[in-house]
């Protein structure tokens, strides 16, 4: 079973344990990126579990707050169990501090609007394990939730 798969099947148990859970869609953009890391499967799931509940978050309002929480928290406790599985400190302090650092960068964002923010945020968990290509970071960028403005983030 590929690390698709069995992320989504982890998350399946979680729905049928918890009745107000429901699994959030993968970012297609992030898992394309992931699948080609040259990186163990435990961290890959990490990754995509920690940028879904990173996106996630970003869509808490006060009528959803209850699920929206829940959701995060239980994606939180699958990055780290996903982490403990064959346990590389090294990854592990990689991607709690990008974690540090996308809300840094989120914060920042939402005070300054600074655009040149918004790839650092869209592409946090998989920048530490490649160097994107043009292509790929403007399809994150063009997706993002960030982005009010979708043609001033294109790169070059």
């Amino acid at each position: 079973m590929d690390f698709i798969a069995q992320y989504k099947h982890d998350n399946q148990l979680l729905e049928q344990r918890y009745s107000s859970y429901t699994c959030p869609e993968i970012n297609p953009y992030i898992a394309a990126i992931v699948e080609r890391l040259e990186i163990s499967s435990n961290v890959k799931k990490a990754v995509i579990a920690i940028d879904s509940s990173m996106r996630f978050a970003d869509l808490i309002t006060h009528d959803n707050k209850a699920t929206a929480l829940l959701t995060t928290d239980l994606l939180s406790a699958l990055f780290y169990r996903y982490m403990a599985e064959q346990f590389n400190p090294e990854q592990f302090k990689r991607l709690t501090q990008t974690v540090k650092d996308q809300n840094v960068w989120k914060s920042q964002y939402k005070e300054s609007g600074d655009i040149n923010l918004i790839e650092k945020i869209e592409t946090a968990f998989v920048a530490p394990f490649t160097t994107l290509s043009h292509d790929e970071i403007n399809s994150l960028l063009n997706e993002s939730t960030y982005n009010k403005n979708k043609s001033r983030c294109n790169i070059e």
